[in-house]
This record gives C-alpha cells, structure tokens and sequence, in this order.
C-alpha cells in the first residue's frame, strides 16, 4: 500500500468510525491530497477489511432507518 492509498483510506476509516458523513467530506479529503477530480481520490481507495467493515455497518443502520 502507498503512503497515498494508506492515508485516504485511513481518513476513510476515521471518518466512517465517526460516523461522518463521507459525501460532504471527500471533496475536502480530495483537495487536500491535491486532487482536481474526486474520481482521482476514489483511484487510491483499497477495500481493507477494516473499511469494508465499517461501510457494511453504516449500510446496515441506513436499511433499518437508523441512520
């Protein structure tokens, strides 16, 4: 993993075990690492075990209504 892929998808991790919400954030996420296009962040992202698991748990509160 690159020092580029780590961090994004640690900020990733961070912010979903915060329960940020990610839309409204990763357009910042995509500025500071120097990014013109959110497609190019969304490059870097790997599924880690980690960052799957936290997006399959805000999935799972989203289905029941809870938000």
């Amino acid at each position: 993993m690159t020092f580029a892929t780590g961090f994004i998808c640690h900020r990733l991790e961070d912010w979903y075990a915060k329960g940020v919400q990610i839309d409204r954030h990763i357009l910042s996420l995509c500025t500071y690492v120097g990014h013109t296009k959110v497609t190019d962040t969304y490059w870097y992202l790997t599924a880690t075990p980690e960052l799957l698991a936290l997006a399959a748990q805000r999935f799972t509160r989203f289905r029941h209504g809870l938000s």
